[in-house]
């Protein structure tokens, strides 16, 4: 019978694992769904807009719709879709704690179960499914978007 700390390097403490980095590739993939990610992002503010001044009157300006979407618990539902978009700009961009390729790719998994619009999941899901019901450009924009995401 072997001592199983026998399978360990002497010189390299046993909580350290090497974790491969993410490839260029992996960097540009992560670069297209940030950005497709923001179109999904400025549509579903779009829709939203619309849907706030349907209820509440006209947005005096863009300004004025910041200050809502920022500040007005009605857009609150939104904040998933740009806090990815954030977490994939600080990943891509951390110089000390360098983005590895399984985190990559648990990026892109996240990415694409944000664009999954459900009935019954949480309030971001039924409120992405309705502003996709209720317009189909947007609805086309989400099917390219997650397309492209596991086509890269």
């Amino acid at each position: 019978m072997t001592d199983s700390t026998a399978d360990f390097a002497p010189d390299r403490p046993s909580s350290h694992i090497e974790v491969p980095e993410a490839t260029a590739t992996d960097l540009r993939r992560l670069d297209t769904v940030r950005h497709d990610l923001l179109r999904v992002h400025r549509g579903l503010l779009e829709a939203e807009r619309n849907r706030y001044e349907k209820q509440h009157g006209r947005i005096a300006n863009n300004s004025a719709f910041l200050q809502l979407v920022i500040n007005d618990p009605w857009f609150d539902w939104l904040r998933p879709m740009g806090q990815m978009v954030l977490l994939i700009d600080e990943r891509t961009s951390d110089k000390k704690q360098k983005l590895g390729s399984v985190e990559a790719n648990a990026l892109f998994e996240q990415s694409l179960e944000l664009l999954k619009a459900d009935a019954e999941g949480d309030a971001f899901q039924r409120l992405f499914l309705q502003s996709i019901q209720s317009s189909p450009e947007l609805a086309v924009l989400v099917r390219q978007v997650a397309k492209g995401i596991t086509g890269l």
